[in-house]
């Protein structure tokens, strides 16, 4: 053990370090596999055999639990007031109605029949109409023999199986009650062949098999071509339900052959499930195999125990901390991983880890010195950034009043498009005063009315002569108002609505605008009101209200800005907070 760890100080290398530490707990491993194989080779033929055995138990229960789960559903799906109706009225009701209960009951039928792969049918036998309804279709009549046997009547041990003409069923009476005359009954019919075909698939040994035998109805399914197995196994398991043997595993002797049997029943279903292989294929087993076995598996434990160990000590806990450290970088929190002296690659990484905060640092204290330079240039940008399509769009209105020869019309919405770009392209101060910011976004609103015509209603609340003469950054309101037609109320087919409303509070003056659109959740909005918190660190150019929020933050300081909630119309409300202080002008 020193000399390993000599090594390991010598070579620190990760990859040097997994592959020792692999070797050394493979090494016992495989010298310990060669023992096994070598005592253990009886004993491993045991476990095919407990194989078998346990899947056994679990076939059993499979089809225990598709019974169990037919059964459940019977009442569920199908005993309902359609089912019930056509059974008590029967001819009394129109063809209208008849058709319109048959397929009601059908889709009942259809979600049995397709609730499992072990169901060939569902029928509703219905004495009153003379019909069978199927899942899929209906018949014209009933077939009396088959509606007999699947009625309680004739199940006088009350099994939840009944076969019938080599056929096997789940049956539902109503009412419940053996000896009154039935409404109608469900009948679930279980596929034989796919039952078959499970219990062929059960034992993957050659000459092995496996049979569902109930002895109180005296019926069997296998695949077994072999009749004389069958009559045995009837002999065996009538000695076994005497003796109140229900699971077990036994050798029994058919002609010439020996049978290592496995046997489990079932209450539920009256049923045994039995499988069977040739006693050749399996021998006796070796007692003190188990010893060995239980040696192996205390000893890979500590294996385990030790691999994982040195796994977390060299991998999971440095790299644990380190995405940490990414974490907190996330959020903001540069902070430098406490040196540690490692000669590995996480040591090289927790110093380029450090190297790299210490950089970014730097370059966020430069950016953003040269971010506050270049705010001012932003509304500038702004304003040459006009979208062409809504140009296009423009010119496109025109011409449809004018070929509609809507003459005044198209010279009123010739005035608002040069009062608008007018209002875009000048190159004036980064303020206006507020009823000039009012009078561009309602020239806006004007031009989509065009658009639109009356699917939107907006409405202003009237300016308040006092707050004209102050001074506002330029271009805040009518982005909002941009964004509220692009993305909520334009989509919206029964219209929409947008109200415009101010507020004042001591020195403060918030205008809300809110629509009736219906596309943001209340994630969506809780995500943008993160990208506005988070856009003073962003140097992204946009023209959205990220652009209006950040440069009126830049304006009036933090305070202020831009806010997002649900507005009482039940789309969004955008709440642009100003400060009235050293903007009248």
């Amino acid at each position: 053990m020193k000399k390993l760890n000599d090594l390991l100080r010598k070579r620190t290398t990760i990859f040097v370090k997994l592959m020792l530490t692999f070797v050394a707990v493979l090494l016992p491993l495989y010298v310990l596999t060669i023992i096994i194989n070598h005592k253990g080779e009886e004993s491993i033929r045991k476990e095919i055999f407990q194989s078998i055995s346990d899947r056994n138990d679990f076939y059993l229960k499979t089809l225990k639990m598709e019974v169990e789960r037919v059964m459940r559903v019977l009442p569920e799906y199908v005993a309902d007031k359609d089912l019930m109706t056509l059974s008590a009225s029967g001819n009394s009701l129109s063809d209208y109605q008849k058709i319109a209960f048959i397929n009601a009951v059908q889709r009942r039928l259809q979600l049995i029949k397709y609730n499992s792969i072990y169901i060939e049918e569902v029928r509703a036998y219905i004495p009153l109409l003379q019909r069978t309804i199927l899942s899929s279709t209906f018949n014209t009549s009933i077939d009396f023999p088959e509606f007999e046997a699947l009625q309680l009547k004739n199940n006088i041990s009350n099994s939840p199986l009944v076969y019938w003409n080599d056929r096997l069923f789940v049956s539902m009476q109503y009412p419940a009650i053996p000896n009154r005359r039935a409404l109608f009954v469900v009948g679930v019919e279980i596929s034989v062949r796919k039952l078959k075909e499970m219990l062929s698939e059960m034992i993957s040994i050659p000459d092995g098999n496996a049979a569902l035998l109930n002895l109180n109805r005296n019926w069997t399914i296998s695949s077994e071509r072999d009749d004389s197995k069958m009559s045995a196994f009837h002999d065996y398991f009538a000695g076994r339900i005497k003796q109140g043997v229900n699971a077990g595993y036994d050798t029994l002797r058919i002609g010439n052959v020996s049978y290592l049997v496995s046997y489990t029943y079932s209450k539920e279903l009256e049923s045994y499930l039995v499988s069977y292989v040739p006693e050749s294929h399996v021998t006796d087993p070796i007692n003190k195999y188990r010893y060995w076995l239980m040696g192996v598996s205390v000893l890979s434990v500590f294996i385990v125990l030790f691999f994982s160990l040195s796994i977390f000590r060299m991998i999971h806990r440095p790299l644990k901390r380190l995405i940490g450290a990414f974490k907190r970088m996330r959020t903001g929190d540069m902070m430098p991983i406490v040196s540690v002296p490692r000669q590995d690659e996480f040591g090289y990484l927790y110093n380029a880890y450090n190297d790299t905060v210490m950089h970014l640092k730097t370059l966020i204290q430069e950016n953003y010195e040269q971010k506050i330079h270049s705010q001012r240039s932003e509304l500038k940008r702004l304003q040459s950034q006009i979208n062409p399509h809504f140009l296009y769009n423009c010119f496109f209105v025109l011409c449809r009043l004018i070929k509609s020869e809507d003459l005044e019309l198209a010279y009123s919405f010739c005035q608002y498009v040069g009062d608008y770009f007018q209002f875009i392209t000048r190159d004036d101060s980064d303020q206006v005063p507020l009823e000039t910011e009012f009078k561009h976004a309602r020239t806006y609103v004007e031009l989509q009315k065009v658009c639109y015509g009356e699917k939107i209603q907006i409405s202003f609340d009237a300016l308040d002569p006092a707050l004209a003469r102050f001074k506002v950054p330029r271009l805040i309101l009518q982005p909002i108002v941009e964004n509220i037609y692009k993305h909520a109320v334009s989509k919206m087919l029964s219209g929409g609505q947008i109200v415009i409303h101010m507020e004042t509070q001591g020195e403060d003056l918030t205008v809300y605008m809110e629509d009736s659109g219906s596309s943001l959740a209340d994630v969506d909005i809780a995500r943008l009101n993160e990208r506005l918190s988070l856009s003073a660190h962003g140097i992204e150019d946009t023209t959205g209200i990220i652009n209006v929020h950040r440069r009126i933050q830049i304006m009036y300081g933090p305070e202020y800005g831009l806010h997002l909630s649900r507005s009482k119309l039940g789309g969004l409300q955008v709440a642009i907070r100003l400060t009235l202080k050293e903007s009248e002008g």
